[in-house]
Parts: structure tokens; C-alpha cells; sequence
């Protein structure tokens, strides 16, 4: 099955940061469905992120992540 999103970009933006931004709205939406979190919480959530986020300096993390992770 494919789902297509349309996003803010606000909401885009922060999403993309993630390590694997799929399988978290994966994790999100399963849990929903279980009676997870409200709205306000998933914008929270979203909220925290950028509180956590470290600037590395690599420009293609995301893309790269598995080289980088053998540099470990």
C-alpha cells in the first residue's frame, strides 16, 4: 500500500530530521489506531525534537547515514 502526504512545510521540515521519518509516522499512526496520542500531543512531540537535535556538520546524514555509521 502507498499514502501520499501533503505537509505543511513547517511540519515537513521537522519530519525530514528525523532518522527514518517513514517508519516514525509508521509508529504514530499504528499507535493512534490504539488509542495513542491527541493532536496536541503529536505536535509537542514534534515540538521536543529540535530541542534535541545536534548539529553535526554533515550535510547528507540522512541520505548517507549507513557510511557514517561505519565510521563508528
Amino acid at each position: 500500500m502507498q499514502i501520499t502526504l501533503d505537509l505543511p512545510d513547517q511540519l515537513a521540515e521537522k519530519l525530514a530530521a528525523l532518522p527514518d521519518p517513514r517508519q516514525f509516522v509508521i509508529d504514530l499512526l499504528a499507535e493512534s489506531l490504539t488509542g495513542g496520542l491527541s493532536k496536541d500531543e503529536w505536535w509537542l512531540l514534534l515540538d521536543e525534537i529540535e530541542g534535541v537535535a545536534v548539529d553535526t556538520g554533515i550535510t547528507d546524514l540522512a541520505e548517507r547515514h549507513d557510511h557514517y555509521l561505519g565510521a563508528i
